[in-house]
């Protein structure tokens, strides 16, 4: 019975009128009078009732019952305060009173009519006779008191009683048996009585004076099928209570009785037929003595384990193999963690010899003390072992995933006294493909945790795991084994020695050579949104570790420069889902051979048609951050970089006139701004503070080259295309260029998008002319605004907004401004004073006045 349960007994039990209609009636001598007074009037009854000691036994029965009404009358009204000095004399003859009265009852009658007359007896049956409804309730008061009064209870032999009657309720249902509010608040005081009984030895032992309890476990443990479910609860609650006395005289008794050993056997036979779940619930009771026994004496732990007890909880265990998640209930989370608490159960510690493998990560230290709850029973843990080995469902492979894991929790220790005994986490690496995917994902979690959290590398189970990802037949149950070592090997820089030590990075790289073969003859198959492709996916996350495995290991580019990889590594650009990767590792490379990773990326752009526009994108990104060093910067001069981008830029021609080419139809102004933005960006960046490439650009006449592909974008009109009307400016006040920008770029510029195109380029090569252009390009790049353009480009629409993104170009003030406000490539600002003559629009004629120095680029630094 539930706890909840129980409270609502006594507070039912306490308060008599809350009772339904019949309850006697009180004389109306002692109604309407305050507690001591009805206890004082209780006194002198009582006093009378014993002076009729001599009397016939039927009179006094009579008088004694007719004392009850007032007795619950008073004890309502006292709210646990008594003023009764014949208290202890009260219990012990009520107690007398209805342990006859259920003697009685019961004795010389076939067990079903015991039962029903027991039932009848304790019955509340409103206006009718009911005594031994109101002995029942005045000794269940009369227990809750004092262990005194308890004490006069337990002598009456009244407990063994009790437990007789908890048996036939049991085990002889009713046929046909109408429960009623009453039956229900009657059970409740009976169980709460009974436990009130367990609480004092004296009646613990009146318990244990005949074969009840014996007989009561035996009936739990055959789970009869006929027995009775309104009694079942209450049953199992009031032997949980007797369990958790943790008295001598109880483990006495079992042994005596052979309780657990043939409630052992009971169990092994009916395993296999009942219900996996009220096989456990009886399991879990007997443990339940085993466990609360335990810390008294460890016999009943040796019954269990000569009585074949832990190959009936494998037994029990896999019975839940292959239930739906609705037939699982609490029983068999009971189970395991009972199976846990048996795993901590022996006399001396675990001794295992120190197998740790070196390298180790930096904090990790094996503890040789045994300090918190460490694993002592190896045979109680090889139940969860093998039930994980059998087992092919979800739910249960998981729960023997957290027990394990929470066994570490106990005493990081646990896992060297298990891994180097029983070896529980190499063996389930091997299972791993044969396992739920919920499983496989839990299982590797518990790997990770040896790593995040004891800082341990286990070297061996990761030797497993490679093997795994080598040979394994799943690909889903492959790629959760990768995914898990990318996550290690991203925890410490110790791992890139490691895994190529192992071979992994050898074997990552082999695989990966396969894959680029097959994507050169199959082609670029896009991926299918909402669909998933494991081999893909595989892919990714292949490349993803190699990316961790390279990131600041010399030795590990060497590895992959020596196998011979780059050209494969080439083969994955193509595809968007491997490019980050493919680039990452191409930039790895530069650190021992920047010249090919330069002709690589110049090379792919030069390549790259018109429709690769993200292509071009994440190349030029990628050659950004490659620019940053010297060495690139170098190489990027080497590999004829500067054509490669005037190349680039070249291709762009149309792409920003009214309306575009029809090459550029599908591209929307803000994507070619924005590739006319990292394009200038990575120019900005190859001359900064690099002063041979900057002679280099000037020599070979690179600025005009600059100047001549960005007039032929489309947005800049042809010198003398149109006759501006010539007015003079002599009175007016020269501005920055920087307010120009400001008035087109606000929101409400009155100037059309081929105007503002043409003012976002002058303000890109404005920013490259003070050699800033590359250091703001993250201030200005909003991805929201570059997924909203290409969404606006499949759809074939023209942006509204042409500029975009790039309105998040920062103002002047803001800038980074290493140059200190000089003018670090002149060329640039000669490119701009040749730009201004061609900025012209018919329904704005007075912008031709931009040749005139009005706007002063000077005034501007």
């Amino acid at each position: 019975m539930e706890t909840e349960d129980i409270s609502k007994a006594e507070d039912t039990a306490e308060d008599p009128g809350s009772e339904n209609e019949g309850q006697p009636d009180l004389s109306h001598e002692g109604q309407c009078q305050g507690p001591t007074a009805l206890w004082e009037m209780l006194e002198r009854k009582f006093l009378e009732y014993q002076q009729l000691a001599y009397r016939y036994p039927a009179e006094r029965q009579k008088s004694l019952l007719s004392l009850l009404p007032l007795f619950l009358k008073a004890w309502e009204h006292s709210v646990g305060i008594i003023y009764f000095p014949s208290l202890q004399k009260l219990a012990e003859d009520v107690s007398n009173q209805l342990a006859q009265e259920i003697h009685k009852a019961l004795v010389g009658k076939p067990a079903e009519q015991a039962r029903a007359a027991a039932g009848q007896l304790l019955r509340w049956k409103g206006a009718g006779e009911q005594d031994g409804y109101l002995l029942l309730k005045s000794v269940f008061l009369l227990t809750g008191t004092d262990s005194e009064t308890l004490g006069r209870v337990a002598e009456s032999g009244l407990p063994a009683l009790l437990l007789q009657c908890l048996y036939l309720f049991f085990v002889f249902p009713l046929e046909k048996e109408e429960l009623l509010e009453n039956d229900v608040q009657v059970q409740r005081m009976f169980v709460q009585l009974l436990i009130n009984i367990c609480s004092e030895s004296q009646g613990l032992e009146n318990l244990l004076s005949g074969n009840e309890l014996q007989s009561l476990v035996m009936a739990t443990t055959c789970l009869r099928e006929h027995s009775c479910c309104f009694w079942k609860e209450p049953t199992f609650c009031v032997l949980r209570a007797i369990s958790k006395a943790q008295d001598l005289s109880v483990i006495r008794y079992l042994q005596a009785t052979d309780c657990v050993k043939m409630s052992l056997q009971n169990l092994s036979k009916l395993a296999d037929s009942l219900p996996a779940p009220e096989v456990s619930e009886a399991v879990n009771l007997i443990l339940g003595f085993v466990k609360d026994s335990y810390p008294e004496s460890s016999a009943l732990l040796l019954e269990f384990e000569n009585g074949e007890g832990y190959p009936l909880l494998l037994k029990v265990l896999l019975r839940y193999d292959g239930l739906t998640q609705s037939q699982v209930d609490t029983q068999l989370e009971e189970l395991v963690g009972m199976v846990m608490w048996l795993t901590t159960c022996g006399q001396s510690e675990l001794k295992v010899f120190d197998s740790v493998t070196y390298p180790q990560l930096e904090g990790f230290k094996f503890h040789h003390e045994a300090s918190g709850v460490t694993i002592k029973n190896l045979q109680a843990f090889q139940v969860l072992q093998n039930v994980f080995h059998k087992a092919s469902d979800s739910i249960l492979c998981t729960k023997v995933l957290l027990a394990i894991k929470t066994m570490w929790d106990w005493n990081a220790r646990n896992f060297f006294l298990l891994e180097w005994t029983l070896q529980p986490i190499s063996q389930f690496v091997e299972m791993m493909p044969l396992k739920p995917a919920q499983v496989q994902i839990h299982f590797f979690q518990l790997l990770e945790a040896l790593v995040f959290e004891l800082h341990y590398v286990p070297h061996e189970i990761l030797g497993k795991v490679q093997r795994l990802i080598k040979d394994s037949p799943e690909p889903l149950c492959t790629l959760v084994a990768l995914q898990s070592v990318l996550r290690i090997a991203g925890a410490d820089p110790l791992f890139t020695d490691i895994f190529r030590d192992s071979g992994l990075l050898g074997l990552l790289l082999a695989q990966l050579r396969k894959r680029a073969k097959i994507l050169r003859k199959s082609g670029n198959k896009e991926s299918i949104p909402g669909v998933q492709d494991p081999e893909r996916e595989l892919t990714c996350v292949m490349l993803k570790t190699v990316v961790i495995l390279l990131k600041g290991s010399v030795r590990n580019a060497v590895v992959l420069k020596d196998h011979g990889m780059v050209p494969f590594i080439k083969i994955f650009l193509d595809d968007e889902s491997y490019r980050g990767a493919s680039l990452s590792i191409l930039e790895q490379l530069s650190v021992i051979n920047a010249e090919e990773y330069m002709s690589i990326i110049v090379g792919a752009l030069c390549s790259s048609t018109h429709g690769e526009l993200q292509l071009k994108l994440d190349l030029l990104k990628s050659l950004l951050r490659i620019l940053e060093t010297p060495k690139g910067r170098a190489a990027f001069r080497v590999s004829s970089g500067f054509n490669g981008l005037l190349s680039l830029l070249s291709d762009l021609e149309g792409s920003l006139q009214e309306p575009p080419l029809q090459t550029w139809g599908a591209v929307s102004p803000s994507q070619a701004l924005d590739l006319v933005l990292h394009t200038l960006c990575a120019m900005s960046a190859a001359l900064h503070l690099d002063p041979v490439n900057r002679d280099f650009f000037k020599r070979n006449g690179l600025f005009e080259k600059l100047a001549e592909d960005l007039c032929l974008l489309g947005c800049f009109g042809v010198l003398g295309e149109e006759e501006a009307p010539q007015q003079s400016w002599e009175d007016t006040k020269a501005r920055p260029f920087a307010d120009l920008l400001s008035v087109a770029f606000s929101s409400a510029s009155p100037f059309p998008s081929k105007i503002q195109s043409c003012l976002q380029i002058l303000r890109f090569l404005d920013g490259m002319a003070v050699g800033t252009l590359h250091l703001c390009l993250d201030l200005m790049e909003t991805p929201g605004a570059r997924q909203e353009a290409a969404v606006d480009a499949q759809k074939g629409e023209a942006s509204s907004d042409p500029h975009g993104n790039l309105e998040q170009w920062p103002e002047l003030e803001e800038r980074v401004d290493e140059g200190g406000g000089v003018i670090m490539h002149p060329g640039v600002l000669c490119i701009m004073v040749r730009l201004l003559p061609r900025l012209y629009h018919g329904d704005h004629p007075q912008l031709s006045v931009y040749s005139d120095p009005v706007y002063g680029h000077g005034d501007q630094h």
